[in-house]
């Protein structure tokens, strides 16, 4: 008897080590489901079943269980009543995950921009010689395989501004807002982008935050933060508990939290992908402005709207600051105009909305990188793409959330989805699409 007692409390203090070391990533799980189940429910009208199914359907997500908060319009995510975490949906916000109980959620703010109807694609009453709709169906139906997890559910082409094929999974159309993930971050690189315009921020500028200013990273750069080698330490794993998993799922703050990491390379020599590192970028935006209520409605006001981007917006933390590293939403149709708005430059029509010179600054290899990134935008990789137009670049994101941009043929791809891995064949629907455009003049 007196063994059973012990192997009885050996078993007990097992199984309370097992959850005392899972607790965190059980954490990060709940607060991953909360997040997804409150957006894909609040911003794209989708039932939390429909989201269970189809978006938490990985790894232990489907063991999650939902519960719509209808008080506090919002969702919890528990795993079997251990662990839980709510995501609560602030107008003018999104969805803003609730980690510190003894903070507030940020307050909502009158969002009319959701009233307009985006700006109408052009589209040709002829078409170019050489454009051939036919074949761009081939590359649609080679981006609308399935894929482990799901697929393709929205892909948009745009061919010298106008608008030429698009095509939508069952649920979803022209006006479904999609999450873009770290495509999110090259909307970030716009918002740096107007600062500096506006004299408020410049690349050169050091001493970035308060805490930083008498120790080595006084000497980190704004240029430094976009090109993503500031030399701080980070972790941008997803399998479980990084740097990155627990900023998004068990920080008020995120940009607090990337901005306490310590400096582990010199500056501008090491590239290193980081969320934290956008979302410190975002935090200098809000500092910069200095003005609470323009920083609720600057991306709306100074980049979504007059680009005619009318449905996208940018969710933020608890502290409320854009989470600008993950959390773009906008429709198929709105991300493209994103994408055109580098095609041409930075400008819209006649009006130069970003920097003159900015989308080459943008593009430029950043060091350490070995040629594949920029200025938060990606450059094409010889493993994933070798035999692409040397003048592409590409907006990308979680889940092969992708954004092709080849201005020598006048070209825009965008496609957004689901699925469970990288295996989004990009390299042949990138040459399904060019087979379809007329050729280089």
């Amino acid at each position: 008897m007196r063994y059973f007692k012990y192997g009885l409390l050996f078993l007990v203090l097992v199984l309370l080590g097992g959850f005392w070391y899972a607790s965190p990533l059980l954490e990060v799980g709940a607060g991953y489901a909360a997040k997804m189940a409150c957006s894909c429910h609040y911003i794209q009208g989708r039932s939390l079943d429909d989201i269970h199914s189809n978006d938490l359907n990985f790894s232990a997500l489907p063991m999650m269980k939902l519960q719509k908060l209808e008080e506090k319009q919002g969702v919890r995510a528990s795993f079997y009543g251990l662990v839980s975490q709510e995501a609560h949906f602030v107008e003018g916000r999104g969805c803003v995950l609730f980690v510190d109980d003894t903070l507030p959620v940020p307050d909502p703010i009158a969002d009319p921009q959701l009233q307009l109807a985006s700006q109408a694609w052009a589209t040709y009453d002829t078409l170019p010689a050489g454009l051939r709709i036919d074949q761009l169906a081939v590359a649609a139906d080679t981006a609308f395989r399935p894929l482990p997890g799901g697929g393709t559910r929205g892909l948009v082409i745009l061919y010298d501004g106008h608008l030429v094929y698009e095509r939508y999974a069952d649920g979803f159309s022209a006006d479904t807002p999609l999450l873009g993930w770290s495509m999110t971050k090259s909307v970030t690189n716009a918002l740096v982008g107007l600062m500096v315009k506006n004299g408020k921020l410049s690349l050169d500028q050091d001493k970035l935050f308060p805490e930083w200013a008498n120790d080595e990273r006084a000497s980190i750069t704004l240029a430094d933060l976009l090109h993503m080698n500031s030399g701080l330490e980070w972790n941008e794993a997803y399998g479980g508990v990084s740097d990155a998993t627990q900023m998004l799922y068990r920080q008020p703050s995120m940009a607090d939290y990337a901005a306490a990491k310590p400096l582990v390379s010199e500056p501008n020599t090491n590239w290193v992908y980081s969320s934290g590192t956008t979302n410190l970028l975002s935090q200098l935006v809000r500092n910069a402005l200095n003005d609470e209520a323009a920083y609720a409605t600057f991306a709306r006001d100074s980049l979504f709207l007059p680009a005619g981007m009318h449905s996208a917006r940018i969710e933020v933390d608890q502290s409320g600051s854009y989470v600008g590293s993950s959390y773009g939403w906008a429709t198929a149709r709105d991300w493209a105009r994103f994408a055109q708005l580098y095609m041409d430059e930075g400008r819209v029509d006649d009006y130069q909305l970003l920097p003159e010179g900015w989308v080459n600054f943008s593009v430029e290899k950043a060091a350490g990188s070995d040629g594949v990134y920029g200025a938060q935008v990606w450059l094409p990789q010889s493993d994933e793409l070798p035999s692409v137009p040397s003048d592409l670049f590409m907006f990308r994101g979680f889940q092969d959330q992708r954004i092709v941009m080849i201005p020598s043929r006048k070209c825009v791809m965008v496609r957004l989805g689901m699925n469970v891995d990288q295996s989004f064949p990009l390299q042949s629907f990138i040459s399904e699409v060019l087979k379809a455009l007329p050729p280089v003049e």
